[in-house]
């Protein structure tokens, strides 16, 4: 029914462990984020041709690159430069292994973000056009540290970039860190025409406000209403979690295995409701 992923650090920063333990669960997609505590657009030689043999001998799909992209100062534009290196290394890397589809943010938060608009877009056009030169999708991710984490948010981005290379890697749990109040359906109607990628994880605030990361289906992201709608809409994508969540004890094994559970059991109810078995 739906393909199931996982960013392989959110289950350990050991390549090979995470890889593992990922084929035990039964997952077929990772993504490649942290490996050994780097991202895997700042590797060194050596350290990418030791990804590669593991993604090899594993067996699994990579969907995507995790490249920080733009994850800077908007007004420092030495950062900014390196950035765009980051992602010219990011493109060169999805190609060997079979992937098109590199991660895009929008610089850190601004306090004045509605006076920063045109800056920000500005900064991004050349990620845009390098893309399209490329021929690869910038896989943009809403985040409540950057300056576009909500849906409205979403919309402003497309609208001044039509372009076939920019999507969108959806994060319900992002949104509504961000301030979405109901990233479904309010959320997901406005921008799911643009989605190429999900990401998963849950999240509630506590009294203080503060954020506090949860187990898929343990926070307040209604992910059973919408995983239903991405089957009714033929979703043909990756969903992969991105927990950001650890365990009382500090296992993110555990964590990410408890958010799978919560994922499979919201399916298993989808399946009994829509799949008639013979």
């Amino acid at each position: 029914m739906f393909n199931i992923g996982v960013v392989t650090d959110e289950i350990s920063n050991n390549l090979e462990e995470a890889v593992e333990i990922a084929k035990s669960w039964g997952l077929e997609y990772i993504e490649l984020h942290s490996v050994w505590g780097t991202n895997i657009c700042d590797v060194d030689y050596a350290t990418l041709s030791r990804v590669l043999k593991i993604i090899r001998f594993s067996g699994l799909t990579v969907t995507n690159i995790d490249s920080l992209t733009l994850r800077c100062s908007l007004d420092n534009d030495e950062e900014y430069s390196e950035h765009i290196e980051h992602l010219i290394r990011s493109i060169k890397i999805a190609s060997l292994f079979d992937t098109n589809i590199v991660r895009l943010f929008s610089f850190w938060k601004e306090d004045d973000v509605d006076d920063k608009w045109d800056q920000i877009f500005e900064k991004m056009e050349l990620a845009v056009k390098i893309a399209e030169r490329e021929n690869v999708i910038l896989g943009f991710e809403n985040v409540s540290s950057g300056n576009i984490g909500t849906s409205d948010e979403l919309l402003r981005l497309f609208k001044y970039f039509d372009s076939p290379n920019l999507k969108l890697i959806w994060d319900p749990g992002n949104a509504y860190a961000a301030g979405e109040e109901k990233p479904f359906p309010d959320g997901y109607e406005k921008i799911k025409d643009k989605i190429i990628h999900i990401h998963i994880k849950d999240v509630v605030f506590d009294e203080n406000g503060e954020r506090i990361w949860k187990p898929v289906g343990q926070g307040a992201v209604n992910y059973e209403d919408h995983l239903e709608a991405l089957y009714k809409d033929n979703y043909q994508g990756v969903v992969a979690l991105e927990t950001h969540c650890t365990t009382v004890d500090g296992s993110k094994i555990e964590s990410t295995k408890e958010s799978l559970d919560g994922i499979n059991a919201i399916i298993k109810g989808i399946e009994e409701n829509y799949l008639v078995v013979d």
